[in-house]
């Protein structure tokens, strides 16, 4: 209802959601998702700016999350997506070098790979202590040659499980052994903990956007290494 001599107030609307999305590019999906990230980030700041004064309140809380299914927002999860398949296959690479380590087919190597194993075997049966019967596997991989490695890769992961002895160490005590293991597995650690970061800021941006909050701040997965954690 409008009174003489007032004019009608004006309605405002929430302005439409942005459409198109020019892909940021990056030499590899890490820097890729994470400038995905960024300029989506920017895009929905800009767009959640652009709102008008004087939008009901109902009108704003009806449109929360519109701008998800903008073309710019639909982008994040195959960025993050083709991170997670870029980290999957630095762990199928180490996966690969440890189960390429085979006993040789011929009768002599089967021999000799079988009485290692049940020398070994018998070592470890007469430890009764879990400690000492760890220590004892540590030596025996730190000690092994060459053509012993594959045995061990092939029995000890099992045989520690059987025994309820903690497995952990293992795979970084054959990197020391297995040419290429220690690179591949710095490599994988190194992507994972990137996509960790990553998939963080999808988990803070996705939420801000579906709430209609501010963006969140963005980590930089270059900022994480392969080191050991408190190391």
């Amino acid at each position: 209802m409008t009174f003489p001599g007032t004019k009608p107030s004006r309605i405002s609307y929430p302005p439409p959601v942005p459409t198109g999305f020019v892909d940021p590019g990056g030499k590899t999906p890490v820097e890729k998702a994470l400038r995905t990230q960024q300029a989506v980030a920017e895009l929905y700041s800009r767009w959640r700016a652009a709102h008008p004064s004087g939008i009901d309140p109902d009108v704003l809380k009806n449109n929360a999350g519109a701008f998800s299914v903008s073309d710019a927002a639909l982008a994040l999860q195959p960025a993050l997506d083709a991170v997670k398949a870029y980290s999957d296959a630095a762990s199928k690479k180490v996966s690969d070098l440890i189960d390429g380590q085979k006993v040789g087919d011929d009768v002599a190597s089967q021999i000799a790979a079988q009485r290692f194993w049940d020398r070994s075997r018998r070592t470890l049966d007469s430890i009764k202590d879990g400690s000492k019967a760890v220590a004892a596997a540590q030596n025996l991989v730190a000690n092994a040659s060459g053509d012993q490695i594959p045995v061990l890769v092939e029995e000890l992961s099992d045989y520690l499980a059987q025994r309820n002895l903690p497995a952990g160490w293992l795979p970084d005590a054959l990197s020391q052994k297995i040419p290429g293991l220690s690179d591949a597995q710095a490599d994988a650690t190194l992507k994972a903990r990137q996509h960790a970061v990553l998939a963080q800021n999808h988990h803070a941006l996705t939420n801000a956007i579906e709430k209609d909050l501010a963006a969140p701040p963005l980590l930089d997965p270059s900022q994480v290494s392969a080191e050991p954690y408190g190391g």
